[in-house]
């Protein structure tokens, strides 16, 4: 009896168990199906090309470090281009998806194929005259500024009647050519000597000076504020004198790196500065000098910038400032690349809630700098400057004087349309 017993308890166990089995089976079945209902369709993207409703451009390529989108090479009527910008990296074939939706809402998917060019020259800043010491060899040229937006090496070379072992004057040639083929070439006049004295390094500047208030009377309107910018260099500032004489915001230095690879540092008056402006109710913004030539280092920096911020109250940029150029040659990187450190840069203070920004002059942004969507910081010292990208500050001059700062300090027009504070 007792066995017959333990025979029916172990037969109603197995038999709930695959009860339970079977209600478990039917509901991940039914939870699969719904998934499966779920997943998207794969997205087939089909050749423009065959799309007569589309008008594709006859020239389908693009320059290297030039910012495009699709729209440049496709357009259509009665329709709207999902609109990007293109991503690449190298020469050659890319290709590129997108889509267009017609008035009823349907979508399309297409491709074109952009054939990434360069038809760019190497950038040289060769002077027309330079001084070279009896038996010295050609190796000078490498002082000579020579930087391609594609190749991260550029072959250099110097042609002409010359001869370093003797003294004289010789025309010359420096010529810079990339992988490409692209050739850029500079005349100069060798003038070969015994000796070359040193420079005593001293002198003052000629620089005029210009006066804050009528820089502030010919630059202030209802778009603009006019400001200034400060670091060690200029002292202690009387922030209460500079409220009095309408300066109306400052850009003050955090800090920078202390050459190729080095350390970074704090401003010596950094905290003096901002403590002193914000308390004085200046809008404020930082610049971090930099020698970053990779992205790590980069976002490194940005970082080391953003935790020295804490507690302070930013409304305007945090700059990225980097003019090590007499560097550039020994790096070996393309200006493609340094523009990619650059955007890093300010790509890490951007996701971090701040507003970022680039520095440069005229020259460097108009020749070496890649095209970018960041916000520029324009240094021109000119009256009515003649660049002609997009920029939201105009750093006007190094030789501004104002009450409140004893000494040059740099006088900068801020422009509302392009950055609101």
């Amino acid at each position: 009896m007792k066995k017959k017993l333990i025979i029916t308890l172990i037969i109603i166990v197995l038999l709930s168990m695959g009860v339970c089995s079977y209600f478990i089976f039917i509901k991940n079945s039914d939870k699969s199906s719904k998934s499966i209902g779920k997943k998207k369709e794969k997205i087939i993207y089909t050749d423009a090309l065959k799309d007569e409703s589309l008008n594709i451009a006859t020239d389908l390529s693009l320059e290297y470090g030039k910012l495009k989108k699709v729209s440049d090479y496709i357009g259509c009527e009665n329709c709207t281009i999902n609109d990007e910008e293109i991503k690449y990296d190298e020469l050659g074939d890319i290709k590129v998806e997108f889509s267009y939706s017609l008035l009823d809402g349907k979508k399309n998917y297409r491709f074109i194929n952009i054939h990434v060019v360069d038809m760019t020259k190497p950038y040289i800043s060769v002077p027309s005259y330079k001084k070279v010491l009896v038996n010295s060899d050609d190796s000078f040229i490498e002082d000579f500024l020579c930087a391609d937006n594609h190749d991260k090496k550029v072959d250099k070379k110097l042609e002409g009647d010359y001869d370093l072992s003797k003294l004289g004057t010789y025309s010359a040639t420096y010529i810079a050519t990339d992988e490409s083929g692209n050739k850029a070439e500079k005349n100069l006049t060798i003038d070969v000597v015994s000796s070359i004295p040193k420079s005593s390094g001293q002198g003052q500047s000629t620089s005029t000076k210009l006066n804050y208030a009528d820089l502030y009377n010919e630059y202030k309107t209802s778009n603009t504020k006019v400001g200034i910018d400060i670091s060690r260099w200029q002292g202690d500032v009387d922030f209460k004198k500079l409220k009095e004489s309408n300066v109306e915001f400052i850009m003050i230095r955090l800090g920078g790196q202390d050459g190729l690879d080095g350390d970074y540092y704090i401003d010596s008056k950094f905290t003096q500065n901002i403590t002193g402006a914000l308390e004085n109710g200046f809008d404020v913004g930082v610049y971090f000098y930099s020698y970053a030539y990779t992205k790590e280092e980069a976002i490194n920096q940005a970082k080391y910038v953003m935790e020295h911020l804490k507690g302070y109250k930013i409304t305007l940029p945090i700059v990225f400032d980097w003019e090590c150029w007499n560097k550039f040659n020994k790096l070996g990187i393309s200006l493609y690349d340094l523009t990619n450190v650059q955007d890093s840069f300010i790509k890490e203070v951007e996701k971090n809630g701040y507003k970022g920004s680039r520095y440069g002059s005229k020259n460097y942004l108009t020749n070496l700098w890649q095209e970018s969507n960041n916000l520029t910081w324009l240094a021109h010292y000119i009256s009515n400057t003649t660049y002609e990208g997009e920029y939201y500050m105009w750093q006007r001059c190094d030789t501004g004087r104002v009450n409140g700062i004893n000494g040059d300090v740099d006088v900068d027009i801020l422009y509302l349309d392009k950055y609101k504070i």
